[in-house]
């Protein structure tokens, strides 16, 4: 038999936790500009509209949040693996984008240099130069460079 009561609470429940979700990705938000500020000297259009496309994917409840994070790193430049022809420009959002996530993102603990070494270490050639231009003091280990 049908349960408002319990409908309503489940809702309610699936709406507490997309907030958190959206809460979570404005304070990175707020993060990424900072970042962004001091690697570029500005704030830029492309830093105002970093990820805000998840707060308005969160709210379509029918939607699982995994396909949302999907859906999210397969149209964003900014995002390593996916087939997205990116500029330098989109390089450098990469890159604040990993220096940011430690500031915000307890799960994501690592700056940029470390990130790209951990986990995406076959785009050093990519990555490494606009490390090297924006975040030289992070290089610590040379050795595991692949010149």
């Amino acid at each position: 038999m049908f349960n408002l009561k319990e409908k309503l609470d489940w809702l309610k429940q699936l709406i507490t936790k997309r907030m958190a979700y959206i809460l979570y990705t404005l304070r990175h938000k707020v993060a990424f500009l900072k970042v962004e500020k001091q690697l570029r000297g500005r704030y830029t259009w492309r830093g105002l509209m970093h990820d805000m496309d998840k707060p308005f994917l969160y709210m379509a409840l029918w939607k699982d949040v995994s396909e949302i994070q999907v859906t999210h790193r397969n149209h964003s430049k900014h995002h390593v693996k996916n087939n997205l022809k990116k500029s330098e420009e989109d390089l450098l959002d990469t890159i604040i984008d990993w220096e940011c996530a430690r500031m915000t993102k307890p799960d994501k603990p690592l700056n940029a240099y470390e990130t790209l070494m951990k986990f995406y270490p076959s785009y050093q050639a990519v990555y490494l130069p606009i490390i090297r231009k924006h975040l030289p003091y992070q290089i610590t280990d040379k050795s595991k460079i692949k010149e």
